[in-house]
């Protein structure tokens, strides 16, 4: 599997070469992992125990905007449920059954983002990238470089035929974000979005098939 990689926006090896063992995609619990993703101002791994008291002040200080436009924003709940719930994605993460992972910033250790690689099949391998950030932290592009991030890592990790996001048409956030970086628009899906407050949307799907043309970005994984 892979030793620690650095990788620029060409998508050039910019360090040591990337040792694969085969993957066998037929029994994802067997599948090597290299984490932390790193950029150059966050940190990006997957969820562990401990990690409720910060996610559940995260939540509180964004649930005007998670309640909003995310299906699983439904309620802010208690800081022992954020507990149980980052258990719980840490056991999904063991069993590859969700990637869900959490962003750091560099300079502060703060929680400021919650992301992760979703419903995907491994025999496929088409996966959903999801993204929301902390509100005391918006407008400084967490979102677009941590997307940038793991774009990259679904295509050169997981070895992903297309990563896909989708968004309601109404959330000019997210819909710059996915632009900004390049995604193409599949389409659109009528009233298909139910978010935590009750809104139903229409929302626009959008899919990479490679990692060309993304901005540049230095990446480091392992």
């Amino acid at each position: 599997m892979a030793l620690t990689r650095s990788v620029t926006a060409t998508g050039k090896l910019a360090g040591n070469a990337w040792i694969f063992k085969a993957m066998d995609f037929s029994n994802p619990i067997l599948i090597d992992l290299p984490l932390p993703i790193e950029t150059p101002r966050l940190i990006l791994r997957e969820p562990r125990p401990g990690d409720g008291a910060a996610l559940h002040g995260m939540k509180l200080e964004t649930w005007e905007q998670i309640h909003q436009w995310m299906p699983w924003a439904t309620e802010i709940g208690t800081e022992d449920e954020s507990e149980a719930n980052c258990r719980e994605a840490y056991a999904n993460f063991i069993l590859r059954k969700d990637l869900r992972l959490q962003g750091f910033e560099k300079e502060t250790g703060r929680m400021v983002i919650g992301t992760g690689l979703h419903r995907f099949d491994w025999n496929v391998r088409r996966i959903e990238i999801g993204y929301w950030v902390r509100a005391s932290a918006q407008g400084k592009g967490y979102a677009t470089e941590s997307t940038n991030a793991l774009t990259r890592y679904a295509f050169e990790v997981l070895r992903a035929n297309a990563v896909a996001i989708d968004a309601a048409t109404e959330n000019r956030r997210s819909l710059s974000v996915i632009e900004k970086l390049g995604f193409e628009k599949e389409g659109i899906e009528k009233k298909s979005l139910r978010t935590g407050n009750g809104s139903l949307f229409d929302k626009y799907l959008y899919s990479r098939t490679s990692t060309d043309g993304l901005p540049d970005l230095e990446v480091r994984w392992g």
